[in-house]
């Protein structure tokens, strides 16, 4: 693991591999762990970079409130940092978030970019009841069983191997950076920003993830060079479940999408 010194603190993060720099962004709860079947992958084409995001993972713990623009700076001065840009990012589910996040706000440091079970807009009741409970739960029933609760919704009981690593992961988030990293999330759109981005962008969904595949159907068609793929079998996790489809979705956008530079070398 290496150690980058950011304004927000220290971030950890791997790098593997050699060649068309990426950037990979993982989820609330989680950490560049989730990652590791893309990071043994990815690498044997690009120079793959996986980070663990403030307040996860062996990153430093947050210090206090936290907004979606700020997660993104963590990221764009990571990026700047490593001297990548313009790269390709890759984000699941708030890492989604905050790769369109990083794309309305400092897209000269993006090439193009992958969401994975993520969405530009997350300001529905629905969101915000599912927000509110998990803060209930983790502040009355402590990260032990809201850490069950979200792995069982991740995976099917079939998978329990990925449950209870899952589990163990969530659990071991700081409960303080969790709460935070949720309140984020809140009330957070931008949808709107993101019509007038003009990077290309691919949008992959488990065909069984949280919002349905229709969600993003629907906002990908307001989008400019999005395109959307969809994993059969798969639930919220899909660099889990289903890691060698993602696999191959995630190198051929990369390679059809190469700079010219890249192209030519």
């Amino acid at each position: 693991m290496n150690y980058l010194n950011s304004p927000s603190g220290r971030i950890a993060y791997i790098k593997a591999g050699a060649g068309q720099p990426i950037v990979l962004v993982h989820g609330l709860g989680s950490s560049v762990l989730d990652w590791q079947q893309q990071i043994d992958y990815l690498s044997q084409f690009y120079q793959v970079y996986a980070l663990d995001l403030p307040g996860h993972g062996l990153s430093d713990k947050l210090k206090g409130p936290i907004q979606m623009s700020d997660f993104a700076d963590d990221v764009a001065n990571f990026i700047a940092a490593m001297d990548i840009q313009p790269c390709f990012v890759i984000g699941i589910s708030m890492g989604g978030m905050i790769t369109l996040q990083l794309l309305t706000q400092s897209p000269e440091l993006v090439h193009a970019a992958a969401i994975i079970n993520s969405a530009p807009n997350f300001d529905s009741l629905q969101i915000r009841l599912i927000i509110m409970l998990r803060i209930i739960l983790l502040r009355v029933f402590g990260p032990k069983l809201l850490a069950r609760t979200v792995a069982n919704n991740l995976f099917t009981p079939s998978q329990k191997e990925y449950r209870e690593i899952a589990s163990q992961r969530i659990a071991a988030t700081d409960r303080n950076s969790y709460i935070l990293s949720l309140k984020a999330i809140f009330g957070w759109s931008v949808l709107d920003a993101l019509k007038t981005v003009d990077k290309k962008l691919l949008v992959i969904t488990g065909d069984r993830d949280y919002t349905p595949v229709s969600h993003k159907q629907e906002y990908v068609a307001k989008l400019n060079n999005a395109h959307l793929e969809i994993v059969r079998d798969s639930g919220h996790a899909t660099p889990i479940d289903q890691p060698g489809r993602l696999n191959t979705l995630l190198h051929e956008f990369i390679a059809s999408n190469l700079p010219a530079v890249a192209q030519s070398s």
